[in-house]
């Protein structure tokens, strides 16, 4: 009988680490929590299907926004090469629509990669004053930009057409502020239920993860 039970309390203990590990699994499965550190779009949205789709939904307007980038931009850095990583700007009003403008127009220039943190730091660090397109393009001309160009492709059939399908990816996300995270069309996060922009960062590794799976 004493070596049954000796024998009993071994294989007990054997379970030990395999039980361990299930409930550890089981954690961080439930470390976030949909509804609560990140919500489903009632309607997903379309995705290029090359990859894991992360979107930031964002104005130049928005100083939340600005604060972000570099801890953004440092973070896209670190992405894997199955997830893309693109933008869609927030047209809430008449200046953040212009702003929206401004980003469709340098991406159809090929600028943005380099005007990206220019528009930024002119709103945010520089306060300048560029609420008109022609305020933008003067701007812009004085940092290496042709304002002809810019009028031109501003105002043209492509840019108006990204705008339009910004404007209903926006209305299909329903968030309620930007900086907000879009997860392959289908995962809203904001820094409200996320806790911060850093702990947006984690929820969308997470889901990537999810995803992935």
């Amino acid at each position: 009988k004493m070596s049954q039970s000796i024998l009993f309390r071994m294989k007990r203990f054997a379970v030990a680490p395999a039980l361990m590990f299930a409930l550890l699994s089981f954690a961080a499965q439930a470390e976030y929590e949909a509804g609560v550190h990140y919500f489903e779009l009632s309607t997903p949205i379309a995705v290029s299907g090359d990859g894991i789709e992360v979107t930031e939904y964002f104005s130049y307007g928005c100083n939340h926004c600005y604060q972000f980038e570099p801890i953004l931009a440092a973070w896209v850095k670190t992405l894997p090469e199955d997830v893309i990583f693109n933008r869609t700007p927030a047209m809430w009003n008449q200046g953040y629509t212009l702003l929206a403008q401004t980003y469709y127009t340098l991406l159809a220039m090929d600028l943005l990669e380099t005007m990206h943190l220019e528009v930024f730091n002119a709103i945010h660090l520089k306060r300048q004053d560029i609420r008109s397109p022609q305020a933008m393009a003067d701007y812009l001309a004085k940092v290496g930009v042709d304002p002809l160009a810019f009028v031109k492709v501003f105002n043209s059939f492509g840019v108006q057409s990204s705008l339009r399908q910004a404007d209903a990816r926006g209305r299909a996300y329903r968030a309620t502020g930007v900086p907000t995270i879009i997860v392959h069309g289908k995962y809203r996060i904001e820094t409200a239920s996320a806790g911060s922009t850093q702990g947006m960062l984690k929820v969308a590794e997470y889901l990537i993860d999810l995803e992935r799976q």
